[in-house]
């Protein structure tokens, strides 16, 4: 009997036997052949990220291959073939099939992976590009700020005019720090509530830091929450809080300002002592402003004025409610007809009376100024300006009201300061427009009268002075469009544009002509027609060619507001009367721009 042992061949005979070394020679020269194939051919269709999956699916392969060697290898006699040797050949197509479609299937979801790897890597570059092309070209000045509203905890809307007057004192005493240049408080309040980021708005006003807070009273005591940000980066740079009684809230503004300059390293300028203030008589001065703030007519000047008499009453020595009596005086000439003459010595007490409180109180020293360039004391004005704009540069109304007073040039150096502090209010970019009438650049007024027109839709006297603008550029059609811009909301502002809509078509139209001049006529009976509206008058007068109507108008209207009067030399809608004796007169009366300082 022979050895059991020897009945069965080696381990390596039947590795030879399942032809398991060819198996395995052929399947790594293939493999081999076909990932160097893939590796060249692949990228060229952009399909790199196929490649690695290739290579899995021949590795994971190979052990498989082997199995299917070992099992489906025929013996020499066919009678002793198994069920699974005789479908050997379709066991191997299939197989064959599957991995293919496993190949392909892997190479096309790695493409595909590939590809969105790529298209994110693509965006995330993309992204960065533009962020740094954004931060390399928002490169605003360092010294520069915004002070936005301040929200009022609680809920409570009726106290908004408590925040905004905390905020608009808070954006004045930083003005006031050398080397720091403030938006103005009228910009700056376009921005209440608003959900721009900090970047977005420093872009969009080209300052580098943000302010923004929270305040709260109750009863006597005050709650101020205060946060500043670096609006080219988005980081906090710096935030505090602080509680005190309202009596102090002078000292706490004061606090908040020295804790900013610090972070900026700006140096703050020293106000001395901060004045303890009455709640009431504070919060009386507080209400009167934001009642000056929206004014369009007389009736809310003249409830300031009961207000802060009423502030004055409780604290005489509270140097800003009458510095702001002062103002409320002098706005009452602009909107009644309440004299310069009758008005300028209660505008002068009260100015002084502020400013033997508080010898820095800016507010009375521009509203001085701006009674000696009433009285034509041109010198003593301009100096009033000047003095305002040492303690504080960022001041808008007193660059405002210092360009009145300036050589045309200089004015629109003034003018342009003012419109960067202030972009997003009405008064700066209608004297912009002015000035640039008086320059003769008629195209470049249109911009910021257009501006007007979207910053102060019911101003009837832009509309008048975008259609005049549009006349001079002979666009005629376009000066009738212009009224197509405004939305008055007073019976007097409704009557000017209607009556300025039907001139300026009569002009395009002269059939019109005899229905335009009876509307204006019914203008100049009304008895509200405050010195403003009676300019605006003038101009359709002189629209239609009425010279001598229009001439009859203007002394009256020259004594009424002298600053509408500074550039009669020069102002277009004048042209008309240039060479009158009557109107020369007038010139050199009232015109600052032609004549040296007295």
């Amino acid at each position: 009997m022979a050895d059991a042992t020897n009945s069965q061949p080696s381990f390596f005979a039947r590795l030879k036997q399942h032809h398991l070394y060819g198996v395995v020679v052929v399947y790594a020269v293939v493999a081999g052949f076909l990932i160097q194939l893939a590796s060249r051919v692949l990228p060229a269709f952009g399909w790199s990220g196929a490649f690695p999956a290739l290579i899995i699916i021949f590795t994971a392969g190979f052990p498989v291959a082997l199995v299917l060697a070992w099992t489906l290898v025929k013996p020499k006699d066919p009678a002793k073939y198994t069920r699974w040797q005789k479908l050997h050949w379709k066991l191997n197509a299939s197989v064959s099939l599957v991995v293919i479609a496993a190949a392909v299937i892997s190479s096309l979801y790695a493409w595909r992976l590939d590809q969105r790897y790529a298209a994110r890597v693509a965006a995330a570059r993309g992204a960065q590009l533009t962020t740094n092309a954004t931060l390399s070209a928002f490169n605003p000045p360092a010294d520069t700020l915004v002070v936005l509203p301040f929200t009022h905890l609680g809920g409570d809307q009726s106290q908004q005019y408590f925040s905004d007057g905390i905020t608009e004192e808070l954006t004045n005493v930083l003005g006031q720090t050398t080397g720091l240049r403030v938006i103005a408080w009228d910009t700056a309040a376009h921005y209440r509530d608003t959900r721009r980021s900090a970047t977005d708005i420093g872009k969009a006003l080209n300052v580098a830091n943000i302010l923004s807070g929270r305040i709260m009273r109750q009863g006597d005591a005050v709650r101020v929450i205060v946060e500043l940000v670096n609006a080219t980066t988005g980081y906090q740079t710096w935030s505090a809080h602080y509680d005190d009684s309202l009596a102090n809230v002078f000292q706490v503004q004061d606090t908040i300002c020295q804790a900013i300059a610090q972070a900026l390293q700006v140096k703050f300028a020293s106000l001395g002592t901060a004045h303890l203030v009455n709640p009431q008589a504070h919060d009386l001065v507080l209400k009167a402003h934001a009642l000056m703030n929206a004014a369009s007519t007389a009736p809310p000047i003249e409830q300031a004025v009961k207000l802060l008499e009423q502030a004055i009453a409780l604290d005489p020595s509270y140097a800003e409610a009458h510095a702001r009596l002062a103002n409320a005086w002098y706005a009452l000439t602009q909107y009644t007809t309440l004299s310069l003459k009758d008005t300028l010595p209660k505008v002068r007490a009260e100015a002084n009376k502020a400013l033997v409180l508080d010898p820095r109180n800016v507010d009375a020293m521009v509203v001085l100024a701006n009674a000696d360039a009433s009285e034509g004391k041109i010198a003593a004005a301009k100096a009033g300006y000047e003095r305002a704009l040492a303690i504080d540069p960022s001041n808008v109304v007193a660059h405002v009201d210092y360009a009145n007073v300036l050589p045309l040039k200089e004015s629109l150096a003034q003018t342009l300061e003012a419109v960067q502090l202030d972009p997003d209010y009405s008064i700066e970019q209608n004297n912009l427009a002015a000035t640039y009438m008086d320059l003769g650049e008629y195209q470049l007024a249109l911009a910021p009268w257009q501006a007007v027109m979207r910053l102060d839709p019911k101003s009837a006297d832009s509309a008048l002075s975008l259609a005049l603008t549009y006349a001079l550029l002979h666009r005629n059609e376009d000066a009738v469009k212009a009224f197509d811009l405004a939305k008055p909301d007073t019976p007097l502002a409704k009557a000017l544009v209607a009556a300025g809509r039907l001139t300026y078509q009569s002009v395009l139209d002269p059939k019109l002509h005899a229905r335009a001049l009876r509307a204006v006529d019914k203008l100049r009976k009304r008895p509200d027609l405050d010195p403003t509206s009676t300019s605006d008058l003038i101009q359709l007068y002189l629209a239609l060619g009425e010279n001598h109507t229009a001439l009859k108008l203007l002394p009256q209207n020259c004594a009424a507001q002298p600053f509408g009067c500074n550039d009669l030399s020069i102002n277009p809608m004048y042209l008309p009367l240039r060479g009158d004796p009557h109107f020369k007169a007038l010139v050199q009366k009232y015109d600052t721009v032609s004549k040296p300082p007295q």
